[in-house]
C-alpha cells in the first residue's frame, strides 16, 4: 500500500500539467501517447543557454526509445541531453530526457521531425512515431553595434607571486639596512662640518656636553671618562693655537706650552695639574670616584673659560694694534 502511495505521488509529479507561461511545443499528441517539449524560459537567449524537458507519456507497457537528436535542433550551436528517467503507475509510463541548448546569433530555432520506437514490453512490437515540427520563440534582437570600443583595452595590474615578492625582497632588505647605515653616518658627518665654523670655544663646549651625555661616570667607566675629557681640552688647543696636542705625550705637550707665549702661566699650571692627574687614572690604574670625577669636569670647564678669554683679549689687543 505504501509503495502504491509512493508510485501516485511520483507519478503525479510527471503528470502535472504544465501550469507555467514558459515555453511548450506539443510534438505527438494522440489518446495513448503525448510528447512534448517544455522549459521554463518564455523566448530563447543570447546570452544564456536554454534548459528544457522533453516529455513522453505513454502506457505502462509501452517503452520508447529517441535517436539522436543532436542533428534534429536547428538554430542551436550546443545541444546536450540526458535521460531523466523513466516512472510507471495507474497504467501509464512517463519518461523524461534533459536537454541544454545553447543558441545560435541567427535562426530559425526550432526542433525538425524525427522518428522514434515505442516497443511493447509484452509481445515485443516495435512501432515507429514521427513527430511534428515545432519552431522555438525568437529571443529579442541583438542590441545594434554603437562603434565604440566594446572591450577596455587599458592594462590590467596583476599581483606578482611570491618568486617575484622574494626575489625583490633581499634588494629590498639590503637597500634598507644601508639607509640604516648610511643616514647615521650622513648626520655625523653634517654635524663635523657644521661644527668647523664654529669657534674653538663652542667646538669644545659641544664636545663636553656629549661626553657628559654618555654617562660614563655614572656607570664607573672612570678611564674611559679621563680619555674623553683630555681629548676635549687637547682638541681645543689643537684649534685654538695650532698646536699639535692630539699627536704628542703630555710631556711634550707641556713643553711646547712653556715655549708658547700665548699660554697664560695660569692656564699652563692647571692644564699641568689635570694632565698629570689623568695619566695617573688612564695609565698606572689609579681609582677615583664620581665626586673626583665630577671636579675634574669643573676644572676642564674652567681651564677652557679661562683660556677662551686669554684668546679673546689677545684677539682684541691685535685688533686695537693693527687700527
Amino acid at each position: 500500500m505504501r509503495v502504491k502511495l509512493l508510485l501516485l505521488v511520483l507519478l503525479s509529479f510527471f503528470l502535472m500539467p504544465v501550469g507555467f507561461a514558459g515555453i511548450s511545443l506539443p510534438l505527438v499528441d494522440e489518446a495513448s501517447l503525448k510528447l512534448t517539449f517544455y522549459s521554463d524560459a518564455k523566448q530563447l537567449s543570447h546570452t544564456e543557454p536554454l534548459i528544457g524537458t522533453l516529455e513522453a507519456v505513454g502506457r505502462e507497457d509501452e517503452e520508447i526509445s529517441l535517436p539522436n537528436l543532436q542533428e534534429r535542433f536547428r538554430g542551436f550551436a550546443v545541444v546536450e541531453d540526458f535521460s531523466a528517467g523513466r516512472v510507471v503507475a495507474n497504467g501509464k509510463a512517463c519518461a523524461r530526457w534533459r536537454f541544454r541548448l545553447t543558441p545560435e546569433a541567427s535562426g530559425p530555432w526550432d526542433l525538425r521531425p524525427f522518428v522514434f520506437t515505442v516497443k511493447n514490453l509484452r509481445s515485443g512490437q516495435i512501432r515507429t512515431v514521427l513527430t511534428q515540427g515545432a519552431s522555438f520563440p525568437a529571443p529579442p534582437p541583438l542590441p545594434a553595434a554603437s562603434g565604440g570600443i566594446e572591450a577596455d583595452l587599458s592594462p590590467e595590474w596583476v599581483a606578482p607571486g611570491w618568486k617575484t615578492f622574494r626575489a625583490w625582497l633581499l634588494p629590498v632588505a639590503g637597500l634598507g639596512v644601508l639607509i640604516a647605515l648610511i643616514v647615521p653616518l650622513l648626520k655625523r658627518v653634517r654635524r663635523r662640518l657644521q661644527e668647523r665654523t664654529l669657534s674653538p670655544e663652542v667646538r669644545a663646549q659641544l664636545e663636553l656636553e656629549r661626553l657628559l651625555a654618555e654617562g660614563l661616570v655614572a656607570q664607573g667607566l672612570f678611564k674611559r671618562f679621563y680619555y674623553g675629557l683630555t681629548g676635549v681640552v687637547r682638541r681645543y688647543f689643537e684649534r685654538g693655537y695650532g698646536l699639535r696636542a692630539t699627536r704628542q705625550t703630555s710631556q711634550e705637550f707641556l713643553a711646547q706650552l712653556k715655549a708658547d707665549p700665548r699660554i697664560h702661566p695660569e692656564e699652563r699650571d692647571a692644564l699641568a695639574e689635570f694632565l698629570s692627574l689623568a695619566d695617573m687614572i688612564k695609565f698606572a690604574g689609579i681609582q677615583v670616584t664620581a665626586l673626583e670625577a665630577e671636579a675634574a669636569t669643573r676644572s676642564v670647564q674652567q681651564l677652557l673659560a679661562q683660556a677662551a678669554a686669554h684668546r679673546q683679549a689677545r684677539v682684541e689687543d691685535a685688533s686695537s694694534v693693527r687700527r
